[in-house]
Formats: structure tokens, sequence, C-alpha cells
């Protein structure tokens, strides 16, 4: 651990240990190495890190050449980025019409050319689904790889497609997957199953969603007034300081204490900046 290291430091390190993918992972390790202390007694700590930015930029790379220098990506929305990823007719585009009712599901094998996206609804949380081309391009993989989940989807009757998937991921260095068998045929499904036409069990896929992209909602309040309806999305275990910070530094800056309606021991509670949040919590900040 980091001598005398500030909060800025391990701020950017509770980024590097939320972070789902290469790209946000390689930001917060350059934070880190630019909030880190310059004195001797940090020198292995910079060591390490310096060794662990070039490994994720090495992956990155290495990539990049697969698809050729050709890279797609697709601008994030909501409370996070999900890929839907299988071979031909597995049921990607009835899967991502069902979750989002975006697009127009084909019988026709490769009809989708290029990444469709959508927003999924969940309780009160808009999610992005972008659902990727069967041709498992690396241009388009790209996108699974800075996503914070991604689902492998593939026919139940077809259960030979989950070792073509699993050198998919193992190839491309895919992290965070979330498997679901589709129940095209009646042949009995292996694993956890939806049938993303009719759409059962797809809501239990949605719960499954969020829980894997490890979040937690917070609702804001000022003193004297309701809670606001939009949350905030923070990831697990983040405290009230990370919640002052995201409405304002100044909160953090100017903090006397929060009242907490949720996770506390009582409603109304009064916590510091280190109280561990909990999903749905009401948070009333106090500042001077």
């Amino acid at each position: 651990m980091p001598v005398n290291a500030g909060y800025e430091y391990f701020a950017a390190q509770k980024k590097y240990e939320a972070a789902k993918t290469t790209e946000e992972k390689i930001i917060a390790l350059e934070e880190m190495i630019q909030k880190l202390p310059k004195h001797k007694g940090a020198e292995n700590v910079l060591a390490q890190l310096k060794a662990k930015l070039s490994k994720l930029k090495s992956q990155k790379m290495a990539a990049k050449k697969r698809s050729g220098g050709r890279v797609t990506t697709v601008p994030k929305t909501g409370a996070g980025q999900v890929c839907i990823v299988g071979f031909a007719n597995s049921g990607k585009s009835e899967l991502l019409k069902t979750l989002t009712g975006v697009g127009e599901p084909s019988t026709t094998p490769y009809s989708t050319k290029t990444p469709r996206v959508g927003m999924m609804l969940y309780e009160d949380v808009q999610i992005q689904v972008v659902e990727i081309p069967s041709s498992m391009s690396p241009e388009f993989l790209s996108i699974a790889h800075n996503a914070e989940l991604v689902i492998f989807l593939y026919d139940a009757a077809k259960t030979e497609d989950v070792e073509r998937l699993t050198k998919v991921a193992e190839s491309e260095n895919l992290g965070n997957i979330l498997w679901a068998a589709n129940v095209i045929s009646e042949k009995k499904a292996v694993g956890f199953a939806i049938n993303a036409a009719s759409g059962d069990n797809v809501d239990e896929l949605k719960r499954m969603i969020w829980h894997r992209l490890g979040l937690v909602r917070v609702y804001t309040k000022i003193v004297g007034k309701k809670a606001e309806s939009k949350p905030m999305t923070l990831p697990k275990r983040s405290t009230v300081r990370d919640v002052a910070m995201d409405v304002h530094k100044d909160f953090l800056k100017n903090f006397k204490f929060a009242r907490v309606w949720g996770s506390a021991k009582f409603p109304g509670a009064q916590v510091g900046l280190g109280h561990v949040v909990k999903d749905k919590d009401i948070i009333e900040i106090h500042a001077g």
C-alpha cells in the first residue's frame, strides 16, 4: 500500500477495482500512477502499477491487431452496456426485441450486418443492450471488450455452440459473461434457459443482468423535500463519500453528515462519509 496516498489515489483505485473492461482499467491505472505520491516508499507500488498497465495495453493492442486495426465503438448510455453475442439463428435479434423493443427478428442467417442498439428498462434504470453480428468479426467484438457484461446466447438444441462460444471468450479474453440457452425447439436446455421469442424467463434474465452489473441505486434527497425519482447508479460497496463526490465535489468539501433511509440502523439515521450504501438507499447530505 502506498505511503501517505491521498483520497484521489484511493478513488482511482476503487475505479480500477470496479472496472469491467480493459479500457476502463487502463484509464484507472493511469490515474492511480498520476496520483501516487512521488517518494522512495512508493517505488515498489509504482513498478507494480506500471507492469499491470503494460500488460493491459498489450492485450488491447493484440485485440486491435486481430481486428485488422478496425474497431467499432458504441457510445455508452444508461447505467451500463450489455452485449448479446451468439452464432447465427441463436435468437439474438429476438432477445434484443424482447428486452428493448428494438429490431425485427429474421430467420435468415447473418441478417444482422451491423450492431443493433436498444435500451432496456429494469425497474427504474435504463441499461444499454447491443446485439453483435453473428460474423464474430473482431471489429464488432471490440464492442464486447468495452461492455460491462456479455450475454452468450445459444440455441438450447445446439449445445456444441457452448464449446464454440467458450473458444471465442478465451481468444478474445472476455470477462463477466452470462450464459443463456434459448429454447427454440422442445429440446431440454442445459443451465439457465429463456425463450427469446415468447419472453419466458426474460424477467429473470433482466434481474440477472442487473445483478451481474454490480451496481446499486441511490436516490438523493434535499432537506425538507421528497427524494429524487430517478436514481444515480454506483458500483457496489460505494460509500456516502462516493455519493457526495458524484453529486458535487463541494458537498464533499463542506460535508457535515448524511441521513440515510434504507441501510441505516433506523430511517433517517445520521451517518458519516464511510457508510456503505445499499441498493435503493435514500441519501440526504448535510453540508455547511
